[in-house]
């Protein structure tokens, strides 16, 4: 399975969680190899093919920052850690705030989001299914804070990637649901995943929409090590509904969602296909949202905060407690900036997976009923 964590700067491909260790990982080979009476490799070569070939471990995200456990084992200094939890402290307070707001004023609407681990399609208890390279399959997850209400939007890797725009739809297309209902001004909490959550393609999408709807959007970005959130609670619901099940088909996540609160208020669950996604990357009003201009001034990853206007200006801060000041980039003119509704799509078709994948996953139609094979027929893969 791809990376998810740190996608945007690694092509390292993981084993899914079946395999924790590779003394775990050697057993099952040496167990494979018996079976089919073939010698098996030592294990010394078997870890230098396994490194080589730029595999890894699967480990789900741990609620543990990796500042905080280098303090603990003497590589951070006391200056920096006291710098992270002060930024830490900060954003707690700023999201408590913004949260009791909206609760309680009913004068913004408040959302955290966040993307859940990789699933994959078929997920299986067959030994078979261990050796073949399945579908991955994506949930990005917006809560609203004030309604306890819940979103989230599945897709696999043949109907979008994990590309800005992709993430950009989810957040627009939720956002202009909300302010159908009430126009009020609408902040957003998120961890710093650049790919993902501060990018130019982001910020211009929520620019456009606040032009659009005639609002004020602002990001705030949570610190990096201590980005738990309230949408992590509705992934956790969702993994205790996915315990024991088995998984035939994507669509399948989507229908569990559903069912993963009892309370009255059911988590709002969606299956997008490729046409959804709109290409938000096309005629940008701010070419990049850098608050600085020179070598040695801010960079994205220093920003903390990023407010949208109706005015077609972004304004940004570097600390909750400074205040915000424009983008030192000049926007595009207001009167030229295009409408939502007449951007293009990022896809005109399905996505075509590997020769290798759609071979495996015709080999595990197998041990998946019959009527899920069409599905499995009809994927799109590249020769």
């Amino acid at each position: 399975m791809p990376s998810h964590y740190c996608r945007a700067n690694s092509s390292r491909q993981y084993l899914e969680p079946v395999f924790q260790t590779m003394a775990q990982l050697y057993k099952e080979y040496v167990s494979k190899c018996e079976l089919d009476s073939l010698k098996c490799l030592s294990r010394r070569v078997f870890d230098s093919v396994f490194l080589k070939q730029n595999l890894s471990f699967f480990h789900p995200k741990k609620d543990q920052c990796d500042v905080c456990c280098g303090h603990k084992v003497g590589n951070i200094n006391d200056t920096e850690i006291a710098i992270h939890r002060d930024r830490k402290d900060k954003a707690r307070k700023e999201k408590d705030t913004d949260k009791e707001l909206a609760i309680e004023g009913k004068t913004c609407h408040v959302f955290t989001q966040d993307v859940q681990s990789v699933k994959l399609a078929p997920y299986l208890q067959a030994s078979a299914i261990y050796y073949k390279t399945k579908l991955s399959v994506h949930n990005f997850t917006m809560c609203n804070l004030s309604t306890r209400e819940a979103c989230c939007y599945w897709f696999d890797e043949s109907n979008g990637s994990l590309k800005a725009s992709v993430f950009a739809s989810c957040i627009v297309d939720q956002l202009q649901i909300i302010l159908k209902r009430k126009l009020l001004p609408v902040i957003l909490y998120s961890d710093g995943c650049c790919a993902q959550n501060r990018n130019s393609i982001l910020s211009n999408a929520l620019l456009r929409l606040s032009i659009d709807k005639k609002v004020i959007i602002t990001q705030k970005f949570i610190e990096k090590g201590h980005t738990q959130m309230e949408c992590d609670s509705v992934h956790s619901a969702i993994e205790c509904r996915l315990k024991g099940k088995e998984i035939y088909l994507p669509s399948q996540y989507a229908n569990i969602t559903k069912t993963a609160r009892d309370n009255p208020m059911p988590y709002e669950s969606r299956l997008l296909e490729f046409s959804f996604f709109t290409n938000f990357s096309k005629d940008l009003i701010y070419k990049t949202i850098r608050p600085g201009r020179k070598f040695g001034d801010p960079t994205v990853t220093d920003l903390r905060g990023l407010k949208y206007k109706p005015d077609g200006t972004i304004w940004y801060s570097l600390n909750f407690d400074e205040p915000l000041q424009p983008l030192p980039q000049p926007p595009m003119k207001i009167t030229n900036i295009k409408p939502l509704e007449e951007l293009p799509k990022i896809f005109s078709e399905r996505l075509p997976i590997s020769q290798r994948k759609y071979k495996d996953l015709q080999d595990l139609k197998a041990v998946i009923p019959s009527n899920c094979h069409s599905y499995y027929d009809e994927l799109p893969y590249k020769n």
